[in-house]
């Protein structure tokens, strides 16, 4: 018989309020020992979010601040008085940080399948999505969550072969 999402799924999935700031989110992650966590809101599903969607703020906060300070900035430096200096605007990109949510960051597109799926479209969904986590729902009800590192657990437990091809 071949395995399926029920059978494989981690059921007891800490969930995350969209309304945790992104340093309370990183706790949670670091105490869950996770890099995701799916976003409830009053019972249901809203989100997903990991710690590349923190990664993907950080890129944009970065590159806003670039794109402002190089309004003062040419190759032979400042050519009209800045605003703020560099320090300044690392220092405001951390506060403003300090500051985000997690319904700001998450990402709105949810990656599921049904308790019933096979491991292999489980697989399969993971690998089309290039996500790490797939979330196991039935009518929209969150039952679990299978992740990537799961599937290598397996194979490393031996519960499922995974034929490589040496030639």
């Amino acid at each position: 018989m071949d395995l399926v999402a029920r059978q494989i799924m981690q059921r007891n999935v800490h969930t995350i309020a969209p309304n945790v700031t992104l340093p309370d989110l990183e706790k949670e992650f670091i105490k869950e020992g996770v890099g995701g966590l799916p976003v409830v809101d009053t019972g249901k599903l809203v989100g997903i979010v990991s710690r590349s969607d923190i990664v993907r703020q950080l890129v944009l906060e970065h590159h806003v601040a670039e794109r402002t300070s190089d309004f003062y900035f040419d190759d032979a430096g400042f050519h009209e008085i800045p605003l703020v200096t560099f320090d300044q605007i690392a220092d405001r990109i951390g506060e403003r940080i300090e500051r985000l949510q997690v319904k700001e960051v998450m990402s709105h597109t949810l990656v599921k399948v049904s308790p019933n799926e096979s491991l292999k479209m489980v697989a399969q969904t993971l690998a089309d999505n290039h996500v790490h986590r797939v979330l196991v729902t039935e009518d929209d009800r969150l039952l679990g969550l299978v992740s990537t590192l799961d599937l290598v657990r397996l194979i490393a437990n031996g519960r499922i072969k995974a034929d490589i091809d040496t030639a």
